[in-house]
Parts: structure tokens; C-alpha cells; sequence
């Protein structure tokens, strides 16, 4: 949810004319999958273009796909947002759905510019003329976004337009992001297909920013959004489920897999979504092993909690079953949440926070060693310690020759180091040196 006045322009167009390509292109930086095969887009990808002394919001809408009623609904709540829209056709011609996404724009009363992709020659240029038998205003536009042919025109044309209708003044005076990741919280939200991972994020932002549906796996693209809570600043990445690498895995899955393992790495908390109606699966131990490896903080978020619990599941039992299948995630708080219904929304929203600060904590070296000499007064021989880094946080010691370097050592000085100081929901490494 972008807390500024930043005026959203939005393409839209049938499957697999190059919309994303287009918003690519526009971006400056891959962001959206690009794929040859109808529909691959299936959220609205949002991004922000810089160029020249004008900011905007740029939309990649989902097309026309398979599940027509589903593409109507986002394609035209896209349209009713966008205060300048994009339709983009191709070179092969008007077809009867570009007349049928034409008819949806004049209804819509909104400005727009039409476009003729995949235009990579002088030759597919003239084929443009062919749209006027749309019925539309304005002269078509004939760009190549692959090869980044009349790209110059179309930033000029969406400059013009934006002035024209009011939003120039705008963009110019936000003279960037409306908001800086650096300064505030990236979070990913990471689980299985069809365990709520849109639901949730759409509750969250407060608008249906993802595409929800009961198919498994409708969200194949990362879908980011920027909230506002208790004063901070949270990059919420919506992933798509993460499914066992296979041999026969379609082109499109093997990118949706890249994207969520990637969104884990960029983020510094991930909430891992578990379904409290299904139980433990092995692609929630997967992906928690993703979050393991990676030594992010975690928030363990149970699902449908509102159905599980008319269904008996009694929490306690429930926590106890999430830590006996994930022994190496037992730092991480397990919070029932309903994505449908809202519960507890804003307890996950403050356990972000928390975890976020556990994994940024710095202990003073005095306050550690202090807590050493109580061990030490035990025959442990640690002569002294100090935090090495964090995000996440990493204790080096240095010990006698008689300390032998073990897993059960580490484990023992890991759970003192949680004893003494607020690190839950976050990995812990330990460093013996003689």
C-alpha cells in the first residue's frame, strides 16, 4: 500500500502480447516473469519508474487468462485504480479480445494510450494501423519492448499524458521511492500452494493486491507491497509456494521456485504460513529448511486458525506438534492467525517487529562476559566472548585447550545466550576458538 500520491499507470492487454515485457522494460530491471506461454502473469505486479523528473507507479495486469472470471475482476478493478492506462496489443492484429478490453476501457471514462508491441521492424510497425479499428482515440503506438524499439516515445507519451490530466506536479515533487527499503523491515512470506500466502497479504494491505482462488499454486510471480505499522516500514513479499525440484518441472514453476527461495535471501524475517486444518507436510519442512539454512528470522504463522479450532485442534498440542516435525526451528514463536477472518493480524504484525529487532540485537561484550563468569565459576572454560556480528547474530569465545569443539557445547552456550537475552525468533551460531 503506497502512502503517497503517486499516480499508477496500468497495462493491461490479452495473454501474451508482452505486458510484462513492457513493464520490464518501462521498470529498467526484470521484475516480472517473462514467459512465452498465455497467462504466466497471475498477479498484478506493481513497480516504480524513475525517468527523467517523473515518478510513477507502474502495474503489470494478469491478461486474459484461462480462468476468465478471475482475469475480468483483476483486469478491471486494475483499470478503476489506474489514472492512465496502458493497452497493449501485438503485431498479429485486433482480435475479439482486444474489442472486448477496448469496450472495458471507454466504459472505464479513463485516459489511456494504445500500444502495438513486438513491433521490431519497420515493416511490423505498419501493421499498427491496423487498430484503429478499435474504435479508440489517438493515433497507436508501435514499440518493440524486447529490443527496446520507441521505448523513448512511450516514457514521452506517459509523460505528456500524466501532465495532461494533472498528476505532473505529482510525480515530480516525490522525486523517488515513495519509500526507502532500507530504512524499514523486509519480510517473506514463504509456504506451501494454497496455504493462504495471498489471503494474507491482502488482508494485511487492506486491498486485493494478489489474486486469490482455490486452485494451488495461482500465485506464481513475487508479489511486493510497502505497509506502514507502528511507525515502521515493512516490505511484505508475497511468494509463490515452493514445490519439489523435478525433472519434468514446466519452465514457468522452476522460475516461481527461484523467485521465493530468492525472496528468503533478500529478506530479513520470513513467516513461514502453515495450514492448522492440514497438519505438518513435507513441503512446510522443506521450505523451513530454506528459512533454516539461510539463518533468517522466522515467525511460524498457523492458518485457517478459525477452522482448526472448531475442529478441536487445541494450540498447545498443535505448538507441541509444530516443534517435534521442526526441531531446528524451536526458537521461532507460533502464532495462530485467520487470514479470512483477521485474528490476530496485528500480534503477527508486532512478532515481525520483535523478531526483526532480536535479529538486529547487539549484546554489550561486558554484558556477555558477565554472564560467562557465572559458567565459568562452573569449570567451564571459556576465558572470555563477544558478539561478531548480527543479522543474524554470531557469538565468537575463546576457550581453554581442554574445551573440546561439540555440538552439544554449542547447543549448551546457545541456550544460555536465549536465557539471558530477548533472542527468539532468531538463529543463533556460536563460535569456539581455542
Amino acid at each position: 500500500m503506497y502512502e503517497c500520491t503517486l499516480p499508477i499507470v496500468a497495462i493491461v492487454g490479452k495473454p501474451n502480447v508482452g505486458k510484462s515485457s513492457v513493464f520490464n522494460r518501462l521498470l529498467g530491471r526484470r521484475k516480472a516473469i517473462v514467459f512465452d506461454e498465455p497467462g504466466v502473469t497471475i498477479d498484478v505486479n506493481y513497480g516504480t519508474v524513475l525517468h527523467e523528473d517523473l515518478t510513477y507507479t507502474i502495474a503489470d495486469s494478469t491478461g486474459f487468462v484461462n480462468n476468465k472470471e478471475l482475469s475480468v475482476r483483476i483486469n478491471r478493478k486494475l483499470i478503476e485504480e489506474a489514472q492512465l492506462v496502458i493497452f497493449t496489443c501485438d503485431t498479429n492484429g485486433p482480435t475479439g479480445e482486444d474489442y472486448e478490453i477496448a469496450g472495458l476501457i471507454r466504459k472505464s471514462g479513463k485516459p489511456y494510450l494504445l500500444l502495438v508491441n513486438k513491433a521490431d521492424n519497420e515493416k511490423l510497425e505498419r501493421t499498427a494501423i491496423e487498430f484503429y479499428e478499435l474504435g479508440l482515440t489517438g493515433a497507436p503506438l508501435a514499440v518493440s519492448a524486447e529490443h527496446g524499439r520507441n521505448i523513448q516515445k512511450l516514457y514521452e507519451a506517459i509523460g505528456r499524458e500524466l501532465v495532461k490530466i494533472g498528476c505532473g506536479d505529482e510525480t515530480k515533487k516525490q522525486g523517488g521511492l515513495p519509500f526507502q527499503k532500507e530504512s524499514g523491515i523486509t519480510v517473506a512470506i514463504v509456504g506451501k500452494p494454497n496455504v493462504g500466502k495471498s489471503s494474507l497479504l491482502n488482508l494485511i494491505v487492506q486491498h486485493e493486491r494478489s489474486l486469490v482462488a482455490p486452485e494451488p499454486g495461482t500465485t506464481r510471480d513475487t508479489v511486493e507491497e510497502m505497509v506502514a505499522f507502528s511507525g515502521t516500514t515493512l516490505t511484505l513479499i508475497d511468494t509463490a509456494g515452493i514445490r519439489k525440484k523435478k525433472k519434468n518441472l514446466k519452465s514457468v514453476e522452476f522460475f516461481s521456485i527461484v523467485r521465493a527461495e530468492a525472496a528468503i535471501k533478500q529478506s530479513s524475517v520470513a513467516v513461514l504460513l502453515i495450514d492448522a486444518t492440514s497438519g505438518i507436510t513435507t513441503g512446510d519442512k522443506k521450505i523451513a529448511s530454506v528459512v533454516a539454512r539461510e539463518k533468517k528470522g522466522l515467525v511460524i504463522a498457523a492458518n485457517k486458525w478459525d477452522i482448526a479450532k472448531k475442529q478441536g485442534v487445541k494450540l498447545r498440542e498443535f505448538v507441541e506438534t509444530v516443534y517435534y516435525n521442526f526441531p531446528h526451528i524451536r526458537y521461532a514463536d507460533v502464532i495462530p492467525v485467520s487470514a479470512k477472518t483477521g485474528y490476530n493480524k496485528t500480534t503477527l504484525l508486532n512478532a515481525i517487529i520483535t523478531v526483526y529487532r532480536n535479529y538486529t540485537r547487539s549484546i554489550r561484550t561486558s554484558e556477555l562476559n558477565d554472564l560467562l563468569k557465572e559458567y565459568t565459576h562452573h569449570g567451564l572454560g571459556i576465558k572470555y566472548g563477544y558478539q561478531k556480528a548480527v543479522s543474524p547474530p554470531i557469538f565468537e569465545f575463546f576457550v581453554n585447550k581442554s574445551v573440546k569443539q561439540s555440538d552439544n557445547f554449542n547447543r549448551f552456550m546457545t541456550n544460555a545466550i536465549r536465557k539471558s537475552f530477548p533472542f527468539s525468533g532468531v538463529p543463533i551460531e556460536v563460535i569456539l576458538r581455542k
